[in-house]
């Protein structure tokens, strides 16, 4: 009786443990919803006002007043694009440095390097290359930067997945005729697709959410959703009902795209059973 009391506790005190990190973890989404859903005076009140009128006019306000349908546009189109060549630029050097090349270490420190350089390091050089090349406020150049920037993590992530699969599949492959490209396409690609669409998951949420760039290489044209929200705090304060409608219909596509791609993500993150 006293171990099953003693059990009952444990699994109390558990879940009381897990529903408080999670309170603690959804409270600032859960807080963003609620702010695009009532009056700015409702947000900034005190004490906090958890019940309140419901109201649609920060979604009217983005929509009506500032067309903030064309910023989640710009950034649909840059985070599609930049996504697929990210992926079909380093699937193919993951594969190449996990079981073609014998002396990629430089190489793989060189990637790492390009990671850990912070994009305000870059921002100037950018900002005249573009200008140079006539290129600024344009989809191009922020495709291009995308690009670049998550090149080096994919071909990180990508790597460890291809080294998963054990060399002795495109040896045997190699001595029954195939091509690298064909062992790379036909055999490689389809063991490896879990961890493809992770890496894909990962490089969709860093350039959905790309601020900096955006911010240096866009103006009018095609600046992306986060660069928009910089224009609901104006000089007679923040329009945060605008602002919590904005955040909500940033972060709805991500959470919609992961949820989706879960399966797959969850594939990909415990890839190692083929040996």
């Amino acid at each position: 009786m006293a171990i099953k009391s003693n059990r009952t506790a444990r699994k109390a005190v558990l879940t009381l443990f897990w529903c408080v990190l999670a309170f603690l973890y959804l409270f600032p989404y859960t807080w963003m919803v609620l702010t695009g859903f009532r009056h700015g005076v409702d947000t900034i009140s005190m004490p906090p006002r958890f019940i309140f009128e419901p109201t649609l006019a920060g979604f009217r306000h983005l929509f009506e007043v500032t067309g903030f349908q064309k910023y989640i546009i710009n950034s649909a189109v840059v985070t599609i694009v930049s996504v697929l060549l990210v992926i079909c630029v380093s699937a193919p050097a993951a594969y190449a440095l996990a079981h073609v090349s014998k002396r990629g270490g430089t190489l793989l420190v060189a990637i790492l390097i390009a990671r850990i350089i912070p994009g305000i390091a870059i921002g100037v050089p950018v900002y005249l290359i573009a200008t140079r090349l006539h290129q600024l406020d344009t989809y191009q150049a922020l495709v291009v930067i995308n690009v670049a920037v998550n090149i080096p993590f994919a071909i990180w992530l990508m790597r460890s997945f291809f080294m998963e699969v054990h060399p002795t599949l495109r040896e045997a492959a190699i001595s029954d005729g195939c091509s690298e490209w064909q062992v790379f396409t036909k055999i490689m690609l389809p063991l490896v697709l879990g961890g493809m669409l992770a890496t894909s998951v990962f490089v969709f949420i860093a350039v959905w959410n790309e601020f900096l760039f955006a911010l240096i290489l866009t103006t009018s044209v095609s600046p992306t959703a986060p660069l928009a929200m910089l224009g609901f705090r104006t000089q007679y304060g923040v329009q945060w009902d605008a602002v919590g409608a904005a955040a909500f219909l940033v972060s709805t596509p991500v959470i919609i795209f992961a949820f989706i791609m879960q399966r797959y993500l969850v594939q990909g993150l415990t890839m190692g059973s083929v040996k």
